[in-house]
Formats: structure tokens, sequence, C-alpha cells
């Protein structure tokens, strides 16, 4: 099961809750799923390890004193659940602790002087120090990838030195083309993985940084 399916299904299951109910438990699962993406994990692995929709739905529904009847599943598979009250109920909810927690993640209120300390302190760490920090780890990157691929094209040097003269430094030569391009791949099977976790890390602080300008944290 994807996120797009478990999403889906679950919006299903929710249906007896309020449409801002089900607008901040969706969000909810869908920031999970985002974070851990960002980690590496599969949508597959991660619907797995949050379980059923239908077991959660169950959970939260039982929360709002809501009964889940049980009702014959459709041939393509889908159950839909209906509240035991009439929708009139739901006009008005009741006061829940859901409610409480969904103003709780709104956006925290901060004072004009706060803000701005947040935003100068932002800006000045970016441009002082993780700037240079986050440039001078790209430049080193970047040098180590074009190594690695300079490596790979060592034996081509190597065989036109043997073609163009066989004596001994000729066949020193080529047999140091040919350790550099075993370097050169080991090389890009280091350097794969390591570009990939340096570049979650540095969406993740992006993404932070945002979230501190918009005055969320």
């Amino acid at each position: 099961m994807n996120k797009e399916h478990f999403l889906i299904e679950l919006k299903i299951y929710l249906k007896p809750l309020t449409a801002q109910q089900q607008a901040f438990i969706l969000n909810k699962y869908e920031t999970i799923f985002d974070e851990r993406l960002s980690e590496g994990e599969t949508e597959e692995e991660i619907a797995k390890d949050l379980g059923k929709p239908r077991t959660i739905a169950e959970e939260i529904l039982q929360e709002f004193d809501i009964q889940v009847p049980e009702k014959r599943l459709e041939r393509d598979g889908w159950q839909e659940i209906q509240p035991a009250a009439s929708y009139d109920y739901y006009e008005e909810p009741t006061e829940h602790p859901y409610d409480d927690t969904y103003q709780s993640y709104e956006r925290p209120k901060h004072s004009a002087f706060g803000r701005f300390c947040q935003v100068t302190g932002v800006i000045l760490l970016n441009f002082l120090l993780m700037f240079w920090c986050i440039f001078s780890a790209a430049m080193l990157l970047l040098s180590f990838w074009l190594m690695a691929l300079l490596f790979l094209f060592s034996p081509i040097l190597g065989g036109i030195s043997i073609f163009s003269g066989f004596n001994d430094a000729a066949t020193f030569e080529m047999f140091v083309s040919i350790f550099l391009f075993g370097a050169g791949i080991i090389g890009l099977l280091i350097l794969a993985p390591l570009t990939r976790f340096l570049g979650r890390g540095l969406k993740r602080y992006f993404l932070w940084n945002i979230r501190v300008l918009r005055g969320e944290m």
C-alpha cells in the first residue's frame, strides 16, 4: 500500500468526523509519510509500520464515542463507515481533545521583537556560518566526484602509453592506471550514498529555515 492509497482509505473510514477534523488527521499522517520518506524509507514500509487505515480510524472514532457499524464489504473491497447517530449531530460537535490538539498545531504567536530575533538569527546563522560550511562541503564533494571520474578514465591513458611504445615505463603506467580505475570505482560506491545522505540533510535544514521564517516554530 502506497501513501496515496493509505490516505484515501483512511479518509473514507474517517467520514463520520467533521471536515476540519478529517483534514487535521490526514495532514498529520501525510507529514509522517513525508518525514520518513526524506529519511530513506519507502511508502510501502511506512504504511506497513503504521498499520491498517481501518484500525487507525476505528481507534480515532472510538475517542469521539462514535460506534463503528459492521457492514458487508463492497465488490471493490471498500467499506463505508457511517456514524451511529444522525448527521445533524455532527453539525455542532461537542468539545473533544482533538479540537484542542488541532488548535495547538496552529502557527504559534510571537511578539514582534521575538519574530525579529528569530528572522535575524536565522539570517546571520546562514550567512556567517552555514553558507560557508555548505559551500565548502559542496566543493569538497565535487572535487572527490571529479577525482573519481578521472580515475575511471585513467586506463585510457595507460593504453595509449602501451600502444605508443611498449617498455618498462609504459607497463608501469598501465598497472598504475588499472589501480586508479579500481580506486575510482570504490570512490563512486562511497560517494553515491554519501551524496544522498548530505542531500537529505540539506533538504531538512532548508525546510527548517522555511518553518522558522514563517513563524511556525
